[in-house]
């Protein structure tokens, strides 16, 4: 359940950050029931979800550990399109936010790509895919087996130490 933890403190960080740069607009992680979500800002919208990751091929150094590339939908919502305060410009002020900054946990996050999503009523839906990578590394479990405790030193010519025994004695 790590793992899952990590990824709410990066998907927290974005909301944070975001909230910070764009204080003038709404900001939340994608709800649990999005067809009941309800646009009402009165300027605009920014919803945080994750879509998902890929993972490189593993690097077996004892433990496995891979690269994990975190992919994030940005939904921009805005009233109008072509004007200062319009879903495109809002998109670009996410877009400036989000570029090169560094999550809890990840590498700087880059752009993916952006595209139209809808218009209903003159709210504008855009999207940004962004990603940023981490590192996934296997939860090694701990090693019980024997340890070597205790060394006798025999050199040549020198007697067995009386305390040890042959093997099946």
């Amino acid at each position: 359940m790590e793992w899952l933890l990590m990824l709410l403190a990066i998907l927290n960080d974005l909301r944070a950050h975001l909230r910070a740069s764009l204080s003038d607009i709404e900001v939340d992680l994608f709800p649990d029931h999005p067809a009941s979500y309800r646009f009402i800002h009165p300027k605009a919208a920014v919803l945080i979800g994750y879509i998902g990751a890929d993972y490189d091929k593993p690097h077996d150094t004892h433990a496995i550990v891979q690269t994990r590339r975190l992919n994030f939908s940005i939904t921009i919502f805005g009233r109008g399109v072509h004007h200062d305060a319009g879903a495109i410009a809002k998109m670009e002020r996410v877009r400036l936010a989000l570029a090169g900054h560094r999550p809890v946990h990840c590498n700087k996050i880059h752009l993916v790509s952006e595209c139209y999503l809808s218009q209903d009523g003159g709210a504008w839906q855009y999207e940004l895919k962004i990603s940023t990578e981490t590192q996934s590394v296997e939860a090694v479990q701990a090693d019980n087996r024997p340890r070597l405790t205790q060394v006798h030193e025999r050199r040549q010519g020198e007697a067995l130490n009386p305390n040890l025994t042959k093997l099946g004695e």
